[in-house]
Formats: structure tokens, C-alpha cells, sequence
């Protein structure tokens, strides 16, 4: 299109459809792309997310069972 304003030929009606068509075809295809894109980056974060959290809860289930094994035991746990 840009080369037919540059020649200053005229556009007519018939090309300025066909080129909406074009750029709508690409528009709606940037679209859904725009969209997979987003909901791959959606499950990224949450994966992330979930990690991090599991990572703290080993860590946090280590240092409590490194704490009970230090601590001598009391009377009433003897039994």
C-alpha cells in the first residue's frame, strides 16, 4: 500500500478493503498469540510461585525437625 502512495498512484476502495483485511487478519492473528502467550506466562509465575512455597516449607520442615532432635526430652515424653 505505502508503495502505491509513494508512485502518488490513487488507491481505490477495493484496495483499501483488501489491506483492512490484511491488517485484520494479522491484528486478530497478533491476538491470539498475544493471548497464548499471556496464559503461558500466567502458569510460569504460578509454577514459580508453588516452588518458591515448597522450597520454604522443606526449609521450614528441616529446621523444626533439627530443632526436636536437639531438644533433650522431657519427662512426660519418656513413656
Amino acid at each position: 500500500m505505502q508503495s502505491l502512495l509513494q508512485n502518488g498512484e490513487k488507491v481505490t476502495p477495493k484496495q483499501w478493503k483488501a489491506e483492512i483485511q490484511s491488517l485484520q487478519a494479522e491484528y486478530d492473528s497478533i491476538g491470539k498469540e498475544k493471548s497464548k502467550t499471556a496464559t503461558e506466562l500466567a502458569y510460569a509465575e504460578v509454577i514459580s510461585c508453588n516452588k518458591k512455597n515448597l522450597e520454604r516449607e522443606l526449609q521450614n520442615e528441616s529446621r523444626q525437625h533439627s530443632r526436636q532432635q536437639g531438644r533433650p526430652k522431657q519427662r512426660g515424653e519418656e513413656i
